[in-house]
């Protein structure tokens, strides 16, 4: 059970009526623990007694799996200022709340924990009082992230929107702010505003479910190149202090192991397990993507890579090419080497620094 704080003066706002044009549908009714974006949220959201949940939305969300006792103090605040961004929704939000100070949330932020909030509240009774509560995460301010004093907030908003301004922190000027350096790691403030955004997110969601995070390294063919990419790879990361591992699966028979096999190259290039995953491996009973996986979860390392042209654990790195993909397109979260790639896809070049960078993303988040 997570722990209760006493009730406070604070609502939880939730800024879920944006037009979400670049996802291509609606972000908080998306699929995220078994329910949706929005309603995971607000399940998180209990570990803070917050006396009231102001959902801004211009249409009724998606709320069936939440129990008559939220939904008993959660309401709906459409905006008067459609197509104005969050401020629009802040206003109508501000206008519905009844408490002193609120949390204003975007509701794509998946891995937002609440933990920089329980640290503010015993400072919201403080005189004189803050107007603004804002989180700094790598340099970057996060006003979709923030504790917010509704009164005087309100009164900006409202100035703002008068004007014509669209930007969030164009409100700050009015209002008195403290700066919250120490407000969590950058991944509690990690949005969601693409396919492909949304897709290195379960990505990292399910890598840390697991005990030793995975990537795959896969290819349509033979000859693409998945094995030199992975042997420099390894190397790579190596060389920047973590322990890695690597499986390659193949689908030849009676396999044994020679000093230029794939899997003697990459114990050469540093990889601390090197394993092969051959048809005759698998017990009876699993598919080849079960043994895989309990196969990684064996290794001891920091991550493990696997390299396989049809049968690779999600998230995929994916060598394009000029023939169909031999993995599902919904396992792929990256293509190596296309350009103009669909934005369903995270698009890397080449570079060997930017496919190491992005490995550690989904992998040590």
């Amino acid at each position: 059970m997570p722990k209760l704080y006493p009730p406070t003066p604070l609502s939880l706002i939730i800024l879920a009526g944006g037009r979400s044009s670049r996802m291509g549908q609606d972000k908080a009714s998306l699929p995220w623990h078994g329910t949706t974006l929005l309603q995971d949220m607000i399940w998180r959201s209990q570990s803070i007694a917050f006396a009231e949940i102001i959902i801004s939305a211009n249409e009724q969300p998606d709320l069936s799996c939440l129990p008559p006792e939220i939904l008993s103090r959660t309401h709906i605040a459409a905006d008067r200022h459609p197509g104005w961004g969050p401020l629009g929704g802040m206003e109508a939000a501000f206008r519905a709340s009844t408490c002193s100070y609120c949390l204003v949330l975007s509701v794509d932020l998946p891995f937002y924990d609440f933990s920089p909030v329980k640290q503010l509240l015993p400072e919201l009774t403080q005189i004189p009082p803050v107007d603004l509560f804002l989180p700094m995460s790598e340099s970057r301010p996060q006003p979709l992230a923030a504790v917010y004093r509704r009164g005087p907030t309100l009164k900006a908003v409202q100035a703002t929107l008068t004007a014509e301004k669209r930007r969030v922190l164009s409100i700050v000027d009015a209002l008195t702010v403290r700066i919250l350096d120490d407000a969590g790691s950058p991944i509690l403030y990690t949005n969601i505003n693409t396919p492909s955004a949304y897709k290195d997110a379960l990505a990292i969601d399910i890598n840390r479910r697991r005990a030793v995070p995975v990537a795959t390294i896969s290819a349509g063919r033979s000859g693409s190149g998945k094995t030199a990419l992975a042997v420099e790879v390894i190397a790579e990361l190596t060389r920047r202090g973590c322990t890695v591992g690597y499986i390659k699966s193949t689908h030849h028979h009676a396999c044994q192991e020679t000093p230029s096999s794939d899997t003697a190259r990459a114990r050469r290039a540093g990889a601390a397990v090197s394993l092969l995953c051959s048809p005759d491996d698998i017990p009876a009973g699993q598919t080849k993507e079960q043994f895989l996986y309990q196969l990684s979860q064996q290794i001891d390392a920091d991550l493990v890579l696997i390299e396989s042209r049809s049968h690779g654990l999600f998230p995929i790195l994916y060598i394009d090419g000029t023939e169909p993909s031999a993995v599902p397109e919904d396992k792929i979260t990256a293509r190596i080497g296309k350009r103009n790639c669909s934005a369903q896809y995270h698009t890397l070049t080449n570079q060997l620094d930017a496919i190491c960078a992005y490995i550690l993303y989904i992998t040590k988040s």
